[in-house]
C-alpha cells in the first residue's frame, strides 16, 4: 500500500463554475495556514472537468482573486483538463482488476428504473445489471456508449476527521458510482482521488458539503492501494439569517467585497476568524502570526456566521493602520476621474483614512480635496447650517485678507491668524471656522480645518475662499 510519509502537502481545488466564493476563499486560507504551520506546501488545482459548467474566464478570475487576497500557493495552478488521459488510464486499470466495470445501460433504462423505484416509495439505486454481466464474464458490445462504474463492496468506512472527529459510513448505503461518463470525461470522484495520489496530498481540507463524497473517495484510495489523506471538513458559513450564505444574504464573492471597498488584508483576517480563533480576545492578526499557531484540528465544529458589520469594523481598523503607500493601489479605482499620483495626495489619504470603513468611504471624503476649485459642490445641509448671517460676506473678506498675509502657510500659522482675527473682531472663532470649512470642502464636518488648509496650500485655499465670497 502506498503511504505518504513526506512533508505535509495540501491543495485548494476550486471548480471554475463561478467567482471565488468567500467560503472557498476561507478554505484556501485554512489550507495555506495549516501548510505553513507544519512546514509544508500548498498546491492550487483547477478542477475543470465539468465541461458544461466550467469556464476559463472563471478560472482566471479565481486565480486573480486569490492573488488579490494574498493567498500564496507553492505549486500550480494545475488544470485537470490537462490530465484527462491519466484519469482514463486509472479507470481502465480498475476495470482490468475487477474493481470497476463498464455499464451500457441507456438513459431510458435508467429513467425507467428510477421511475419504478419512486413508484414503490424506495430511493433509487442502480440495478446492477451490467455489474452482474461483467462478473459473469458476458461479452461486452464494442463501440457502444458506456460509463465506467466503481464496484462498491459492503463494509464499514471509518475515518478520523480533524474537525468532526471519528466518522462512520456503511458502504451498503452507497451506490455503484460513475468514474468515467459516457463522454469519456471523468467524474469529480475519480479525478480528485487520482490527483491527490499523484500529487502526494497528505491533508484534504474542504467544505462540509463534501462530507458525503468522502466515503466514495476512501473506497477509491483503497482500490488504488493507497492510504487516504487526513481529512478536515470545514463547517458551513452562514449569513445573518442563519442560513447558508447566498446571494440573498448579500455579497458572496471575494471580488464583490473588493468592489465594495474592502482591503485584502482585512478580508483575509476576517475570513481566517470564521471558525477559528487565535485565543484570547485578539481579532487583528497577520497571516504570518496566524501561520505560527494555526492547526486544522482547532477549527470549530459549529457553522460560522458572516457578520458584515464586523467586517466593516475590521476594514476600518486596517485602513486606520495602513500607510498611504499600502492604501493607494486599492484606492485608485474608487477615485474615478480624480486620480492623482501618490506623492500629490499622500497627505489627503493620511488625513482621511480613519474617516471611513471602506475605500469607497475614504474616496468620498477625498473627492472635495481633489476636485477643481471652481467645481467644488457645497452640501445643502452645510450651506443651511453655516452660510448665514448678514455680516458673513464681510467676515469672509476679512478672513481672506488675513490668510493672504500669512507667510508660512502651515497649521499653526493659519490657526493663529484666524483666532487673532476673531479676537480682534470680538467674535467666536467658530464664526470663521465653520464657513471656512464649507468654502474649502463644501461640507459641514471634516478633519481639523487648519490641517485641511495646509494640505490644500495657500493658493488653493484663497481661490476657494474667493469662490464662496463671489457666491455670497
Amino acid at each position: 500500500m502506498c503511504r505518504l510519509t513526506g512533508p505535509v502537502k495540501l491543495r485548494f481545488a476550486p471548480s471554475p463554475t463561478g467567482y471565488l466564493h468567500v467560503g472557498g476563499a476561507r478554505t484556501a486560507i485554512f489550507n495555506l495556514l495549516h501548510a505553513r504551520r507544519h512546514g509544508g506546501t500548498m498546491l492550487l488545482r483547477i478542477e475543470d472537468t465539468d465541461v458544461e459548467r466550467s469556464r476559463q474566464h472563471h478560472a482566471e478570475q479565481i486565480v486573480s482573486s486569490l492573488k488579490w487576497l494574498g493567498v500564496e500557493w507553492d505549486e500550480g495552478p494545475i488544470y485537470q483538463s490537462d490530465r484527462l488521459d491519466r484519469y482514463r488510464e486509472r479507470a481502465n486499470k480498475l476495470v482490468e482488476h475487477g474493481l470497476a466495470y463498464r455499464c451500457y445501460c441507456t438513459v431510458e433504462e435508467l429513467d425507467a428504473d428510477r421511475a419504478a423505484s419512486e413508484g414503490t416509495g424506495k430511493s433509487y439505486r442502480y440495478s446492477g445489471r451490467c455489474r452482474a454481466k461483467a462478473d459473469a464474464g458476458a461479452a461486452q458490445p464494442e463501440g457502444e456508449p458506456h460509463v465506467i462504474r466503481f464496484k462498491v463492496e459492503e463494509g464499514a468506512i471509518d475515518f478520523h476527521d480533524l474537525i468532526r472527529g471519528d466518522v462512520h459510513f456503511d458502504a451498503k448505503e452507497i451506490d455503484d458510482f460513475v468514474l468515467i461518463r459516457s463522454d469519456r470525461y471523468p467524474t469529480y470522484h475519480l479525478s480528485v482521488v487520482v490527483d491527490d495520489i499523484d500529487m502526494e496530498i497528505t491533508h484534504v481540507a474542504r467544505g462540509d458539503d463534501h462530507l458525503s463524497n468522502t466515503p466514495k473517495h476512501i473506497l477509491l484510495f483503497r482500490a488504488f492501494n493507497c492510504e487516504p489523506p487526513v481529512f478536515a471538513h470545514l463547517p458551513l458559513i452562514l449569513g445573518a439569517d442563519k442560513k447558508r450564505l447566498s446571494k440573498r444574504s448579500g455579497a458572496t464573492s471575494a471580488e464583490e467585497y473588493r468592489d465594495l471597498g474592502i482591503v485584502p488584508e482585512a478580508l483575509f483576517n476576517f475570513l481566517m476568524l470564521l471558525g477559528w480563533s487565535p485565543g484570547g480576545d485578539r481579532e487583528l492578526i497577520t497571516p504570518d502570526e496566524a501561520a505560527a499557531i494555526f492547526d486544522l484540528s482547532d477549527v470549530h465544529k459549529a457553522p460560522a456566521v458572516f457578520d458584515d458589520e464586523k467586517l466593516l469594523w475590521m476594514n476600518g481598523q486596517y485602513l486606520m493602520r495602513m500607510a498611504a503607500d499600502q492604501i493607494y493601489p486599492h484606492l485608485v479605482p474608487f477615485l474615478g476621474d480624480h486620480v492623482k499620483p501618490l506623492d500629490e495626495i499622500r497627505a489627503v489619504i493620511d488625513i482621511n483614512k480613519s474617516r471611513g470603513r471602506t475605500l469607497k468611504d475614504v474616496a468620498a471624503q477625498m473627492i472635495p480635496y481633489l476636485a477643481d476649485d471652481d467645481a467644488l459642490v457645497y452640501e445643502e445641509e452645510a450651506v443651511k447650517k453655516h452660510i448665514k448671517g448678514d455680516d458673513l460676506p464681510q467676515r469672509m473678506k476679512d478672513l481672506r485678507e488675513t490668510l493672504a498675509g500669512v507667510g508660512s502657510f502651515d497649521v499653526l500659522a493659519t490657526e493663529q491668524a484666524l483666532r487673532q482675527l476673531a479676537e480682534a473682531k470680538g467674535l467666536g472663532a467658530g464664526k470663521y471656522i465653520h464657513p471656512l470649512r464649507v468654502a474649502l470642502l463644501g461640507v459641514a464636518s471634516s478633519p481639523p480645518i487648519f490641517d485641511v488648509a495646509a494640505i490644500l496650500g495657500k493658493e488653493r485655499t484663497l481661490r476657494r475662499l474667493d469662490a464662496l465670497i463671489a457666491r455670497l
